[in-house]
This record gives structure tokens, C-alpha cells and sequence, in this order.
């Protein structure tokens, strides 16, 4: 089995991710839908910049999340925890990435708000079909 492949084919097959943020003292969490490119390993957002969590990321660029769908069977547990790097996309690159993201998300034509990318630096996947706790891990 190929580790990585497996983990992207989880981050593709689902949509919501939960950002954790911070900054000094201060953290907060958002769900965010996103889209993911497995070729640069970076998923896309688009958040509001007045938001709490945007403001810490404009603060701390380093964050965390989660992808986690919640099936009632333990042995159907599969997700991930990542870390990774944020960014607000300007120009050509946001262009680009907000064109991706209309494909799947239409209704987000109706929202101004930019749209950031997630540089993932490190992933542990645990996934139980594949035997109870199984982790994987893929890291930059």
C-alpha cells in the first residue's frame, strides 16, 4: 500500500476540514470547506479576513487541523490531523485557485472573501479498516 496515495485519496473524497489557529494567548477553530491539490499538497480555503480565525492566521501563519467524516461503526473510523503553513493568495494565484474551488463549491461565486492556501508540512492519518488504530503518516 502506498501511504501517501491513501491519505490523498481520504483528503479528496471529503470537503470539511476544522482549522485550528492561535496566537499568543488567543485560539480559535473554524470549519472550513476546502478544496485539495495532492500534486503541490496543499488544500484551499475561502475565509472572510474580519474573521477571528483569519485574524490569527494573519498573526501565526503555522496551524492545525482536522478532516474527520463521523461514521457510527469504530471500525469505519477514518481521518487525519495536519499541520501546516497558511497564505493569503493574491493575483494569478488566487485567480487560479478560486476558479478550482467554484468547481466545486458554485455557491462560494457569491461570496467575497479570499482564498488561502494550506502548505502541508506533516499528516497522520488513522484509519481502522486497514486494522484498529492503523497510522499513517506522510510529512514535507
Amino acid at each position: 500500500m502506498n501511504e501517501t496515495q491513501h491519505i490523498c485519496d481520504f483528503i479528496k473524497n471529503n470537503h470539511l476540514l476544522t482549522l485550528c489557529t492561535n496566537s499568543c494567548s488567543d485560539l480559535w477553530c473554524a470549519h472550513c470547506y476546502y478544496i485539495f491539490d495532492s500534486n503541490k499538497m496543499s488544500l484551499f480555503i475561502m475565509t472572510n479576513e474580519s474573521s477571528h480565525h483569519s485574524q490569527l492566521m494573519i498573526l501565526n501563519k503555522n496551524i492545525a487541523g482536522t478532516i474527520a467524516p463521523q461514521p457510527e461503526n469504530i471500525s469505519d473510523i477514518k481521518g487525519i490531523q495536519f499541520k501546516g503553513h497558511i497564505e493569503k493568495l493574491t493575483n494569478t494565484e488566487a485567480e487560479t485557485a478560486k476558479n478550482l474551488y467554484y468547481n466545486i463549491f458554485c455557491s462560494a461565486k457569491f461570496i467575497s472573501a479570499p482564498i488561502w492556501e494550506i502548505e502541508l508540512t506533516m499528516i497522520k492519518m488513522t484509519d481502522n479498516s486497514l486494522g484498529f488504530g492503523k497510522k499513517l503518516f506522510w510529512q514535507r
